[in-house]
């Protein structure tokens, strides 16, 4: 688990110093647990060994949910352009309605179509963030807008440094990385951020948590006088 807690780490650390300078929400965060904790866990919802140690070690803070029926969440903001809601493994369980299991009230009816071992962590404008419990490392995917879910990272650790990546890019535009006219976001801010990301996830999976996180308008990677080019049509880097 030594790499997941790496991730785990720097998110943090960017979290807490994106936070501090231009976060929007107070006591709403990721935040590393003084001891072990075993997590409450519906006992319908399988863990990986990683998701296991996420939420043993960490908390997903959300101090409006106290007391409340409100789904306990850490939001982790990508700037001004976008904002993923990781559940509180307490509430993992609601987390899946919709996916999982369909229907308002117990006894919920189970989807036939929705692997088992797809268990939903977070979402971002309501839209899944996907992590296969079964398979090594805990792979992550993402769904967009109901179509089927798309693989954005080999291994939660590897997720978390793709986000920390995220983050940190932020920083360095005061969190302000969309356009305020067109509301799309800046390309300086993808060419800053995409080879890190291609480094580290590879072309197909950066373009699949581009097109999750809403950064371009384009579904389909392009090509230009043979050169290959990103979902944003920047010359890909090699």
């Amino acid at each position: 688990m030594q790499q997941l807690d790496a991730a785990l780490s720097r998110l943090v650390e960017q979290q807490d110093l994106y936070n501090e300078a231009y976060g929007l929400f107070k006591n709403h965060d990721l935040r590393p647990r003084e001891q072990y904790h075993q997590p409450e866990v519906d006992t319908r919802i399988p863990l990986s060994p990683e998701l296991q140690y996420l939420y043993s070690h960490y908390e997903m803070m959300d101090a409006d949910a106290e007391g409340t029926l409100k789904m306990k969440n850490a939001a982790v903001e990508i700037g001004d352009a976008a904002l993923i809601s990781f559940v509180a493994p307490e509430h993992l369980l609601r987390q899946q309605l919709g996916f999982r299991w369909i229907g308002m009230n117990e006894p919920y009816e189970e989807s036939s179509t929705w692997p088992k071992n797809h268990v939903v962590i977070a979402n971002f404008n309501d839209d899944p963030l996907i992590v296969d419990v079964e398979a090594p490392n805990s792979p992550v995917y993402a769904a967009f807008t109901g179509g089927e879910p798309n693989r954005v990272a080999d291994s939660l650790s590897d997720f978390f440094s793709a986000l920390a990546i995220l983050i940190e890019a932020a920083r360095t535009y005061a969190g302000e990385v969309k356009d305020e006219e067109t509301y799309e976001t800046k390309p300086e801010y993808l060419e800053q951020v995409e080879p890190l990301l291609q480094d580290l996830l590879g072309e197909e999976y950066t373009a699949h948590l581009f097109e999750y996180l809403s950064f371009c308008k384009n579904g389909e990677l392009k090509e230009l006088e043979g050169r290959p080019y990103d979902l944003c049509g920047f010359a890909t880097r090699h």
